[in-house]
């Protein structure tokens, strides 16, 4: 009896120390939640400029402190004030956008241009509701009343997304540069986690996982800011008001596949609006051709570099994460595909050795 009395404690005192630390990690998992998305932006910046901080670090004389301060200033300058100048314009742009919407409510839009009934497809059908609603202004201030409130209601989410978003990012930011500091003992402990997990195997895929994500990290930022001068040089030259916006906004749309379209083929059209034909096809041949075509050619060269993958995949992980995990995806996509290929190969290889030995 005394026996499975101590067995019976033991049991209970395993459940109990069980269920202690179940209650303890998911209690850690609500204080960070709202916090996990910073913490993996935060580490892949670290990771994916790894390399440049080490170089700060040797011009500094390996003063830690003072070189993950300055890359953390250099990354929110290069990053984070760009896409708050952006976001603040569009915020400011919306005063102007409702006075401009209630002036062609009040006056009418007047005779629809000759060359609108020219499009293919919806050129005489858009002529056509032109004409009508320049008759008849009160046309239109009936079909718009029904935009009015979902516009309201996304330029309300977008100014609430916009902010928290910024903030998310500049908490990314402060994260990147605590790591650059610590991140050779962070880098060790995973590591070793790894190592312990999955032996050989497991280590190798924290390699894996930094080549894949500095890859692609590399390859989005150095084709958006490529993509972004040639839009710069494109919008200057056809003199396009708002360039150097345009070209803020081309740098974030490149992370998109096609993005920059949505800005430079509108410029194209304002251009046509505005009697500037020549211009107008000079933008839409620079957009589709130089702009568009760099992406063809920069992303893959510059996302191959390194990655233990096949680039095919790497797109494909690009692809299916941004639309599995949205943003964040871009990154988590192409790693998880990369680490699953290593996987596949290392036990295809382990098949392997175990038949010639037999």
């Amino acid at each position: 009896m005394p026996a499975m009395t101590t067995d019976r404690t033991r049991d209970f005192e395993r459940y109990a120390v069980t269920a202690a630390l179940a209650l303890l990690v998911f209690g850690c998992y609500l204080v960070v939640r709202p916090f996990i998305t910073a913490f993996l932006w935060g580490g892949i910046i670290a990771v994916s400029t790894w390399s440049i901080y080490k170089r700060v670090l040797r011009v500094l004389g390996h003063r830690r402190g003072w070189a993950a301060a300055l890359m953390g200033l250099g990354l929110a300058a290069i990053l984070l004030v760009p896409m708050a100048t952006l976001g603040l314009t569009l915020v400011g742009q919306w005063p102007v956008l409702t006075e401009q919407v209630s002036g062609l409510m009040a006056g009418g839009l007047g005779q629809p241009p000759t060359w609108l009934s020219g499009l293919p497809l919806v050129g005489e059908t858009a002529s056509g509701y032109w004409q009508s609603v320049a008759t008849n202004p009160e046309r239109l201030t009936q079909d718009l009343k029904p935009l009015i409130k979902p516009v309201k209601d996304f330029f309300l989410a977008f100014t609430t997304g916009l902010g928290g978003g910024l903030l998310e990012f500049a908490l990314a930011l402060l994260l990147a540069t605590l790591l650059f500091v610590r991140g050779e003992h962070t880098g060790r402990v995973f590591t070793r986690i790894a190592t312990h997990l999955g032996g050989d195997t497991g280590r190798r895929q924290v390699a894996v996982v930094a080549s894949t994500v500095r890859g692609v990290f590399n390859g989005v930022i150095g084709t958006s800011a490529a993509q972004a001068i040639l839009a710069l040089i494109g919008f200057w030259l056809a003199s396009v008001p708002g360039t150097l916006l345009l070209a803020m906004g081309t740098f974030f749309l490149s992370v998109v596949p096609g993005g920059p379209v949505l800005l430079w083929l509108p410029a194209a059209i304002w251009l046509k609006v505005n009697g500037a034909t020549g211009w107008a096809i000079f933008m839409a041949a620079w957009g589709f051709f130089v702009i568009s075509g760099a992406d063809n050619i920069l992303r893959p060269l510059l996302i191959g570099k390194g990655v233990q993958a096949p680039l095919a995949l790497i797109f494909l992980g690009v692809i299916g994460g941004i639309l599995a995990f949205g943003f964040l995806g871009l990154f988590i996509g192409p790693t998880l595909l990369a680490i699953a290929y290593n996987l596949f190969l290392d036990w295809l290889a382990g098949r392997e050795k175990a038949k010639s030995a037999e």
